[in-house]
């Protein structure tokens, strides 16, 4: 690959890497940001969590409901997920596709709770899911991401993976993600994003 020391430009992309960038994701009253959309893990032995941070941007108390979706189970892996805090806290164990629906999170206040959780039980393989947080009152007001585990033999074969991902809801009205993996971090690196007129809608410098 011939190296450039002009500025690199991702023109439609953003979020994972061995580096764990995540650019925050939003809806209309909530944002997600903390998380790492991929990790890679060499060992199958070990349990992983990854960890998702929910802010409520509005002047009311919200009630969350998250909904998980599978998009790839590795064999022999086992999923579950926690969230809430005091008497609501729970974690719902494997198969479950929605929490209770009754944790609050007060107007303009964070809450670092959520963590998925995989067991890969000696197998090594690439799991997917995607966790929607979502007004319990308002479906429609929902943000989302993909957090990905993969248990790989070769770290050093993940790391040499480059490029950018396809948009993760396409066509969207409101929102969509997308997933980046650089070889190494430099201070002119963003994400640029155009429309379908290629004006441009969005920049995001990555550092």
């Amino acid at each position: 690959m011939t190296k450039m020391n002009t500025p690199r430009i991702l023109a439609v992309a953003a979020l994972f890497v061995w580096m764990s960038h995540a650019i925050p994701a939003y809806s209309q009253s909530f944002t997600l940001s903390g998380y790492s959309p991929v990790l890679n893990l060499s060992n199958p032995n070990s349990t992983s969590e990854s960890y998702v941070t929910i802010a409520n941007n509005t002047n009311s108390d919200k009630m969350i409901t998250i909904q998980r979706t599978i998009h790839t189970l590795a064999a022999g892996h086992m999923e579950f997920f926690c969230f809430g805090a005091g008497s609501t806290a729970a974690c719902y164990p494997p198969g479950t596709d929605f929490s209770g629906g009754n944790d609050t999170l007060p107007a303009n206040s964070t809450n670092s709770s959520f963590k998925g959780t995989i067991e890969p039980f000696g197998a090594f393989g690439y799991t997917s899911i995607h966790y929607r947080f979502f007004d319990t009152n308002n479906p429609s007001d929902s943000v989302g991401v993909d957090l990905d585990w993969n248990f790989t033999t070769s770290i050093a074969e993940n790391q040499n993976q480059f490029g950018i991902s396809k948009p993760r809801l396409n066509p969207a009205d409101a929102f969509t993600t997308f997933s980046y993996n650089l070889q190494s971090s430099q201070p002119s690196d963003r994400l640029v994003v155009y429309n379908m007129v290629c004006s441009l809608h969005f920049h995001y410098q990555l550092d």
